[in-house]
């Protein structure tokens, strides 16, 4: 893509992006732009971090997607990212959106020589679908945040889980507006949002239902999500679980995302899936590693 044609789609990135300026890549199809870490952010820095969050990769590297890629109204976006290493909190990281194999998009983050993460995106548009109707059903108290990693109340993005039939549900929160997940565009689920939800099932469920402790460091390995795009804030969307033994060193979990249920049970429609992946390690092992980092 030209440095015209990225110009001219530059409003695109959400004005609360931490990405610096949008330049295109000069061998080849593509674009790319730097990263600077605000260890202020209410949402990305919840709490104290020694390393840039994941989320704040995944999230940057969408809005970076989003400046040249094609988004339809109504459709799928299908995307991977594995997370290679630890990203630090300086200096500066480079994302890159690279030229289209097999239908998708490469994706790429760097931080000097070292490939922190990379994976690709895909989008495919359809009609307008009728989405399922909203059933009645009461609020769902938000799930406790110790579990899913958070201090902020704001930043829980699950309800409560609940747990029956060999199967745990939670329901998808959305953020308040003007939070860094609220969205892009005005009544429509922000694809990231529903992620962020995702993770903290994938954080929750380790610690109820596996039996690690609290302090236990979970170290995210990757993610592979399949949504529609475009569906409307009002439409309640659910995560399921079908339940599985949780080894004691590494979990993956894969979520059915359920759209017009209530919150709990089977309710709903499927219409995606995420896919998430991590290891653990104990808080002694976790700052022999970082120190060893710091070292090296």
């Amino acid at each position: 893509m030209t440095q015209a044609a990225l110009m001219s789609r530059i409003l695109d990135v959400d004005k609360r992006s931490p990405l610096g300026p949008v330049r295109p890549l000069h061998d080849r199809d593509g674009w790319l732009a730097d990263l600077s870490v605000d260890q202020t952010d209410p949402f990305f820095f919840d709490h104290p971090l020694d390393h840039v969050p994941g989320m704040l990769l995944v999230c940057a590297m969408a809005d970076l997607v989003v400046v040249g890629a094609d988004i339809p109204a109504a459709g799928r976006v299908k995307a991977a990212m594995t997370f290679r290493a630890m990203a630090e909190l300086s200096p500066e990281l480079e994302l890159c959106v690279g030229q289209i194999e097999d239908e998708r998009r490469t994706v790429r983050i760097a931080q000097e020589s070292t490939l922190v993460a990379d994976g690709w995106v895909a989008f495919s548009s359809a009609d307008k679908p009728v989405w399922p109707k909203r059933l009645a059903g009461s609020g769902h108290p938000p799930a406790q945040a110790s579990l899913v990693h958070r201090m902020r109340p704001e930043n829980v993005m699950i309800g409560d889980p609940v747990v029956a039939d060999d199967q745990v549900t939670a329901a998808v929160v959305s953020p308040a507006e003007g939070h860094a997940l609220s969205g892009r565009r005005p009544g429509v689920h922000r694809t990231e949002a529903v992620v962020e939800a995702g993770r903290q099932l994938s954080t929750w469920l380790p610690h109820r239902m596996g039996g690690w402790s609290l302090d236990t460091q979970m170290l995210w390995c990757g993610v592979t999500l399949d949504l529609p795009v475009g569906m409307p804030r009002s439409l309640p969307l659910t995560l399921r679980w079908q339940t599985a033994p949780i080894p004691a060193d590494r979990a993956k979990f894969r979520f059915d995302v359920i759209a017009g249920g209530d919150g709990v049970g089977d309710k709903g429609s499927v219409v995606g899936s995420l896919i998430y992946a991590s290891t653990v390690m104990r808080p002694e092992a976790y700052a022999r590693l970082r120190a060893n980092r710091s070292a090296g």
